[in-house]
């Protein structure tokens, strides 16, 4: 990461998880096991919500956290574009 300046970096894994690194912090969350109806915008719902709760002034791990849940959330639903319940968007 120092050699190319990032200062976060995500990786995500799927249904095993994904994790997060930024300086002095790494993160790991496990995939929540939820019925899986369609992958379709998976990441970019991860992405999305993982970027939006930066910008919001949460913490990193929180945004991780935000961001696992609604990518999980959108694997249960048909389509990638569902309204999200406010109970997902933390």
């Amino acid at each position: 990461m120092a050699a190319y300046d990032i200062q976060t970096l995500v990786l995500t894994c799927g249904a095993t998880g994904s994790y997060v690194f930024a300086e002095g912090l790494s993160s790991f969350i496990a995939t929540p096991k939820v019925d899986v109806a369609d992958t379709v915008g998976a990441g970019d719902s991860f992405t999305a919500a993982f970027i939006a709760s930066l910008l919001q002034g949460k913490p990193v791990r929180e945004a991780h956290a935000v961001a696992v849940r609604v990518s999980a959330y959108v694997c249960t639903c048909k389509g990638a574009m569902p309204l999200l319940p406010e109970s997902v968007k933390g």
